[in-house]
Parts: structure tokens; C-alpha cells; sequence
């Protein structure tokens, strides 16, 4: 009976127990599943929250993206309107000033990277100068290739500006001869009128801004965050949507039904009509809107904006089943979370007793083997000792750097690794060490070595740390070897040293300045300080920079440029020394900031008022030179004039003596004696050379008066031509002839064929005396371009008498020995004058002569 009830008993515990533990579990399930279930619906809320913010969040980030990116353009297309080289080119348009403006240009699109192309555009709307964007690389397009722009759109609104407006075009496509250029190319323009330096508008500077470059950045804006961020215009087409087949649906008529109102209507009729809702829920869809306005890009920089697009609609959307998906996935994780925690729990009591011994083992070896592995591991040595200061353990990196094995080191003294002109210090240190241990470095200010094996030294840091085990002290060294450290030090002071020493022998002054208009310098070097006229830095330094400018609102304007641009160079400055003399200066600056993140400029100040004086001085002698040459030139026409109108007279009167001589020979000439017949010989022959000279001297005034019309010569043709008509008049002579083929010119065929006819008549000439006759034409290089030569072996000339050639009427041989008028080298030189270029000639007597002839290029025209 009585193990019957004992039996019984022990069962109904068991039973009390199940059902105890049954109620435990449905009660702990049931406050599970409240506390769940209060969890998932503030998970809900909390997540809509979340995309209602994120929402938020990526528009704010895409609009800054809008803004940050197209407001560079403000002071780029600024800075180029005002550029001095596109200013110079107005005022002079010179070949040479083009091509500068031009290379400008280029460097600045290869620099940006951020335009398709720049293009200035006179008042006409005629392409003046256009910098593409093609194949990776910015290029200059040819003049030839340059367009009358004036029929497009935004040509058109940006010539009708006013002066500081800012035009900004639709965010469309490119097209080129009205197509869509493939690939796509959407871009932004940007437009601003150029006044030349009288104030007249002289056109415009128009920027085609790369567009898919702020699409790509949209782009990525849109993959970092949840949901779809688009961008349309203000008439809804996609700019940015979920198809690249939608995009652009205006530029396209087959796309002209892509529009956002057809694809979320409700959506837009909410954006239209209730504008100042930029958050809305639409059919379970969370959008987010916003606009942004082209012409307030800029923000209040004192210029006017007009655009073509009144607004730009950034939109984001969340739909509904991502939102789901986000609950969802969540409470499937909350639901996983806490089940594995109530099983965890579980599972600690079960285990809890049995495993807590074997852990607390486990524990403490794995303690050790880290403690050892990190000791050996660490990049710097480490000693320990105890309070006697014995060594009772070292890494790898002690014993290698203080060239002991590890049995030479334990046990031993820490003293041995002390050089020995401490070491009676380091006992008393050690000893106050081990009264108040704390972690600190040791030796703090001073310069502490440790010695090797060998008895050499090494400079170290040491940090100490105490270690107590079973109540029992032990120290830590932590020890690094800063020998390199040392070493750059040293080479850092040494270059900083040489720095300052180059700073201050510059002869031009070097300052640094806080970025504000009534800060003082900062540091200066002895150059500024002596232009100034002060006594030390420290007067200098404590004026504001402001006061030491002739007109103090200057250095304002000064550094609001680089503030704006970061850098300035050369701008000049009417300075005041302290002594109250006045000087013109020449300031550099750039915007630099410190390792805190605060701005200030550093920059240069070099005295130019003796330039300025030396300047002055050469526009005067300029002037004056400009005067002298303008009397020149109307003397010169006078003169060309008389010439032209003496000879055309004289010729008549010298046609009548040479006929009536004429006459007289054939009519009366048994009537004369022999002496009168020479006689009358003589006047007719001096009547005809009269003649030549006359013809000569009318050429020359023809070929000074004559219009050049340029284009490709054969002057190897040209030459061989008139060798050709020198053989036929003189078929008797033996002349070995020799002209270097392809020779191509750019100059006026006619007067260069005068130009060979008389340097070649002239080798063909001085050389007929020679029974092995020589003439050369040619082509070689003098100081770096192309010079044509004529070169014979015939009677040459005195160098002596070099300067005398080119003279009219100039002759260095007898008529009788060498027929001539002497006009053919003045006629010569009159031609190479005008074609740009220069003729000189070497010779020597009886041994042949060369002259030498240049011609301006095509490309420096």
C-alpha cells in the first residue's frame, strides 16, 4: 500500500510538474505573441517612417547633386567671358591672339571635363571659335568648319541678353544637322553675351554642358537608395525614367505619349493641384517630389538667369510591395530572433552546469596561447619584468633588435639592455616606477637608446604598463625602435631650414595671410619686410593688409577673386609702405587649408613700379614710333607717286631721241663722218638704257602697288621654267643646272616668278664667263625655318659691299663687263617684303655667290 501511494505520488509531482510547465509555455507564448504583435505594428509605423525620411532623404541628396553640379557653371562661364585673351582678340583679331584663345579654350575643356562644347559666337551668331569634345580628347574645330549658328533656339535667346544676364536652355538632346547625334548626347547649355572693352556686345559665350554626366550621378543616387528616384521636365516627360525607351519622349515623335501623368495620373493630378504636398501615398505608393528652378541655380550672385525650362521635377517612389516586402522580411527575422532567444534560454539551463568547468579551462589556455601569440606577433619589442627588475619574458622582436637569443636575455638584469651612461639613473627610476605604477610613457621629454649586444646604440620609445599576476608586480615595456622616425625628422628640419632659407633670399616678397580683408600677415620674409620700409616683422604683422593698399577696398575685391577662383596671379595693386611712398605691385595669392580645416593664402608681392615706369616709357617711344612710321608711309607713297609719274613723262621725250637718232643714221649718215655716226650711236644707246631704266623703275612701282593674291606655288617649277627660257635665248652655253624637286610655296605665282627670273637671269649671268658654269636652287633650313637659295660659281662679290645689292640703281660690276640696270635685286627684295620674309646674300670674289630668300607660312598667317 504504502509503495503504491509513494509510486502515485511521485507520478502526480511528474503530472504537477507537466501541467506547470505547459502553463509556463502557453503563458509565455501568449506574452510572446502580444509583445510580437506590438512589435510588428510599431515595425509598420517605424518602417513607413523610415521610407517616408529616405524618401525625403534622396531627394535632398539628388537636388544638392542638381545644384552642387550646374552652379560650377556660374564661374566658369564668367571666368570665360571675361578671359583677357578673348578680349585682346576683339579689340585686335590677330592669327596669333585666335590661336592663343583657342589654346586656352582646349586646356580649359581638358580640365573640366565637364563640356561637350565651348563656342564664342559673334553678335551674327557665326561660330567664331568652337572647342569640341570628340573621341576622349577636347579638339579645336577648323575655321572651315565653322557654322552661322544664328537659326537655333537657344543662339537666339542668348544673343537677346543683356549685359551680366545668364541664359540656360531646355535639358534636351544634342542634334547636329538636324538629327539626334548617336549615341545620345542630352546636354544643357548655357549662354552669357561678351562686351568688348568699349561696352558694345561683340556675341556670346555658349557652354554645352555634358548632361548624362549629371544623369549618371542621379543614376547612382537612385541605386544607394530604396525605391526609383526620375527626373522629368515641367510638361512631365521622362528625363530620368524607368525605361530608356520612355526618355525623351518631346525629342521623338513616335514617344510623344511618354509622359509620367500616363503611367501615374493620380500621382501627377496630386503633384499639379496640390503642390505643397511633396509626400503622398497614391494606390499603396509612397512619392516624394520635388522641383528645382533653372534661374535660381545661382542663387543671389547678381546676375539674371533666364531659362527655357520653367522647372525640373525630381520624383522618388516606394511601391507598395516593397514596402510589404520590407515588413515582411522583418518580422520573419523579429519572429527568428526570438524564438532562437527562448530556445537559448532553454539551452542555457540544460548546459549551463555541465559545460561552465570545462569552459573556464578552455578559457584560461586559449587566454594564454593569445596572450602569447599577440606578445610574439606585435610589430614592437616588449619586455617584462618584475619588481627586482629580472627579465621574465621578451618576443621575437626584443631579441632581434637587441641582438640576444632569449636564454641570454630571461633572468638577467633589465639593465643590460640600458646603455651605461644611464644606468645609474635608471635604478633610482625603476624604483620610483614600482612605488606608483601607472600606464605612461617613460623618459617624457627626453631622448632614450637602448644598447645591442654588440654595444651599439638605437634611439627608442618606451611605454610603460604594470601587470599584476597572484598579487605579485610585474612591468611591461613596450619598446620601439624610431630610428627612422629620427632619420626624418632630421630631413624634415633639414628642408625646412633650406625652405626658409630659399624663402627669405627671394628676392620677391612671400607672405601668408588670414582670409579676411582687415587680417594682417601672418609671416613675411625680410624681402616684403624691406619693401614696406618697416623696421621688423612684427610692425609689418600688426597693420591690417588693407591699410597698406592705396585704395583699401581693393584688397576686399582681391580677395573675393580667390575666395572665388582659389587662385590669382599677377593682379595688380597700388601698395603704400609705411613710410607713405607709394609703388605698384604685382600680387599673386592662392587659397590654401590646414590640417584643422582653416583657410588662409599664401602668395607672393614683387615690386613692378620700375616696370611700370620702363612700360610707360616704351608706349611713349611706341607712339611716337607709330607717328614717325605713319609720316614714313605718306612720304613713301609721295615718292612712289614722283617716280611713277617722272619715268611715265620721260618716256616720251626719250623715244623721240632715240627715233630721231634713228633717222638720222639711216637718212643722213654718208652726210656724217665717222666720228658723227659714233656720236649718234652713243645718244641712241643711251637713249634705250635710259629706256630699260625707265621700264625697271615703272615695274618696281607696279610690284610696290600690286595686290598679293596667294596660293600654292611650285617655285621647283617655277625655277625650272626659267632655265628653260634662259637656255633658249643663250642655246650655246654649257650650264650645268641643278633644282631640288617639290618645293611648295603659299604666295603669289606672278611676283615670285619675277623674284627668279631675277635671281636665276643673275647666276645665268655672272657666270657666263666661266667655262664650267654652276647653278643651284634649293631649299635648307635656317634658325628654324626654310629658306630658298640660289647659288652659282660665277664672279661673286666683295662682302664688303653686301648692304649695296638691293639697292635701286646699285651696281657692283661695269655694264660693259656685266650688262644691267640694276633694279632687278631692289625688285627682288620689294616682292619677299611682301610676302613676309626676308633676302640676304654671301658671296666672295670670284668665287660664286648665293643668296638667300624666306617666305611667311600658311600658318602664320
Amino acid at each position: 500500500m504504502n509503495g503504491r501511494f509513494f509510486i502515485e505520488n511521485k507520478d502526480r509531482q511528474h503530472w504537477l510538474i507537466i501541467r506547470q510547465c505547459i502553463f509556463i509555455w502557453v503563458l509565455l507564448t501568449l506574452v510572446l505573441a502580444v509583445v510580437f504583435g506590438i512589435v510588428h505594428i510599431t515595425h509598420e509605423e517605424s518602417t513607413l517612417a523610415f521610407m517616408r525620411d529616405e524618401g525625403r532623404q534622396t531627394l535632398k541628396i539628388a537636388s544638392q547633386t542638381v545644384t552642387e553640379e550646374l552652379s560650377i557653371l556660374h564661374g566658369d562661364i564668367l571666368y570665360l567671358r571675361d578671359q583677357p585673351v578673348l578680349h585682346d582678340w576683339l579689340q585686335i583679331k590677330s592669327p596669333k591672339i585666335w590661336k592663343r584663345l583657342g589654346d586656352d579654350l582646349l586646356a580649359f575643356v581638358k580640365y573640366r571635363e565637364l563640356y561637350d562644347q565651348i563656342r564664342f559666337l559673334d553678335e551674327k551668331g557665326q561660330e567664331r571659335v568652337r572647342i569640341s569634345w570628340n573621341q576622349g580628347q577636347p579638339v579645336i574645330v577648323p575655321a572651315r568648319e565653322l557654322q552661322d549658328r544664328s537659326d537655333l533656339y537657344f543662339v537666339e535667346r542668348a544673343l537677346a541678353l543683356k549685359k551680366d544676364e545668364i541664359y540656360i536652355s531646355s535639358f534636351d538632346l544634342s542634334i547636329e544637322r538636324n538629327t539626334i547625334e548617336q549615341p545620345i548626347k542630352p546636354v544643357i547649355r548655357f549662354g552669357t553675351p561678351v562686351f568688348d572693352r568699349q561696352g558694345q556686345k561683340r556675341g556670346i559665350i555658349l557652354l554645352n554642358y555634358r548632361g548624362q554626366r549629371l544623369i549618371d550621378q542621379l543614376r547612382i543616387t537612385s541605386r544607394q537608395s530604396i525605391g526609383s528616384l526620375w527626373l522629368l521636365n515641367a510638361q512631365g516627360y521622362w528625363l530620368i525614367g524607368r525605361h530608356p525607351e520612355d526618355e525623351w519622349g518631346f525629342m521623338y515623335p513616335e514617344r510623344t505619349n511618354k509622359l509620367f501623368a500616363n503611367d501615374y495620373g493620380d500621382a501627377w493630378t496630386s503633384m499639379i493641384e496640390h503642390p505643397e504636398r511633396q509626400q503622398f501615398m497614391v494606390n499603396g505608393d509612397l512619392f516624394t517630389y520635388g522641383a528645382i528652378s533653372p534661374s535660381t541655380l545661382f542663387g543671389e550672385t547678381g546676375n539674371s538667369v533666364v531659362a527655357s525650362d520653367e522647372r525640373w521635377l525630381l520624383v522618388t517612389r516606394v511601391p507598395a510591395e516593397l514596402l510589404a516586402e520590407k515588413s515582411v522580411v522583418l518580422a520573419r527575422g523579429l519572429a527568428f530572433t526570438a524564438l532562437t532567444l527562448l530556445l537559448g534560454v532553454v539551452s542555457w539551463f540544460i548546459a549551463h552546469y555541465r559545460v561552465r568547468r570545462r569552459q573556464i579551462e578552455e578559457d584560461m589556455r586559449a587566454s594564454e596561447a593569445r596572450f602569447r601569440g599577440l606578445v610574439e606577433s606585435a610589430p614592437d619589442a616588449i619586455v617584462i619584468t618584475n619588481r627586482e627588475g629580472c627579465i621574465t619574458l621578451v618576443n621575437a622582436q626584443a631579441a632581434k633588435w637587441f641582438g640576444y637569443t632569449r636564454n641570454e636575455m630571461l633572468g638577467q638584469q633589465v639593465d643590460l639592455l640600458v646603455p651605461e651612461r644611464f644606468r645609474e639613473h635608471h635604478e633610482d627610476y625603476r624604483q620610483a616606477y614600482t612605488v606608483n605604477p601607472v600606464v605612461r610613457p617613460m623618459g617624457v621629454g627626453l631622448d632614450l637608446y637602448g644598447r645591442r649586444k654588440d654595444g651599439s646604440e638605437f634611439p627608442v620609445e618606451i611605454n610603460l604598463s604594470p601587470l599584476k599576476i597572484d598579487q605579485e608586480l610585474f612591468v611591461t615595456s613596450i619598446i620601439r625602435d624610431i630610428t627612422e622616425r629620427k632619420q626624418a625628422e632630421r630631413a624634415q628640419l633639414e628642408a625646412h631650414a633650406k625652405y626658409q632659407e630659399l624663402v627669405n633670399n627671394l628676392p620677391v616678397g612671400v607672405y601668408r595671410q588670414a582670409p579676411t580683408a582687415d587680417g594682417s600677415f601672418l609671416e613675411v620674409n625680410p624681402a616684403i619686410i624691406a619693401m614696406f620700409e618697416a623696421e621688423s616683422a612684427g610692425q609689418l604683422q600688426a597693420l591690417p593688409v588693407r591699410d597698406l593698399c592705396r585704395d583699401q577696398d581693393c584688397w576686399q575685391v582681391f580677395i573675393d577673386k580667390i575666395m572665388q577662383q582659389g587662385f590669382v596671379g599677377n593682379e595688380e595693386i597700388q601698395l603704400v609702405t609705411l613710410q607713405g611712398r607709394e609703388f605698384s605691385a604685382a600680387v599673386s595669392a592662392a587659397m590654401k587649408k590646414d590640417s584643422a580645416g582653416n583657410f588662409y593664402f599664401d602668395g607672393i608681392i614683387e615690386d613692378i613700379s620700375e616696370r611700370k615706369k620702363i612700360e610707360r616709357h616704351i608706349r611713349q617711344l611706341n607712339t611716337a614710333l607709330h607717328d614717325r612710321a605713319m609720316v614714313l608711309e605718306s612720304v613713301n607713297h609721295e615718292l612712289e607717286a614722283f617716280s611713277y609719274s617722272v619715268s611715265h613723262d620721260l618716256r616720251a621725250p626719250l623715244r623721240a631721241i632715240d627715233g630721231f637718232s634713228r633717222i638720222l643714221l639711216d637718212e643722213y649718215a654718208d652726210r656724217l663722218d665717222d666720228t658723227g655716226r659714233d656720236r649718234l650711236k652713243r645718244v641712241r644707246a643711251a637713249a634705250q638704257h635710259m629706256a630699260a631704266l625707265i621700264d625697271d623703275l615703272l615695274k618696281l612701282s607696279r610690284i610696290t602697288r600690286s595686290e598679293l593674291k596667294r596660293e600654292d606655288i611650285d617655285l621647283s617649277a617655277l625655277a625650272n621654267e626659267v632655265i628653260d627660257e634662259l637656255r633658249k635665248q643663250e642655246p650655246d652655253r654649257a650650264v650645268k643646272c641643278t633644282v631640288e624637286p617639290g618645293l611648295i610655296v603659299w604666295g603669289d605665282a606672278r611676283l615670285l616668278r619675277i623674284v627668279l627670273d631675277n635671281l636665276l637671269g643673275n647666276a645665268w649671268k655672272f657666270t657666263s664667263k666661266r667655262p664650267e658654269a654652276r647653278i643651284e636652287f634649293g631649299r635648307q633650313m635656317q634658325d628654324d625655318e626654310p629658306a630658298y637659295f640660289v647659288h652659282d660659281n660665277g664672279a661673286g662679290f666683295d662682302m664688303a659691299y653686301a648692304e649695296k645689292l638691293f639697292g635701286a640703281f646699285q651696281r657692283l660690276h661695269d655694264t660693259s663687263e656685266f650688262p644691267g640696270t640694276g633694279i632687278g635685286l631692289a625688285t627682288a627684295q620689294r616682292i619677299i617684303h611682301k610676302h613676309g620674309g626676308r633676302i640676304w646674300a654671301e658671296g666672295e670674289v670670284e668665287q660664286g655667290a648665293t643668296f638667300y630668300f624666306t617666305l611667311e607660312a600658311r600658318e602664320d598667317l
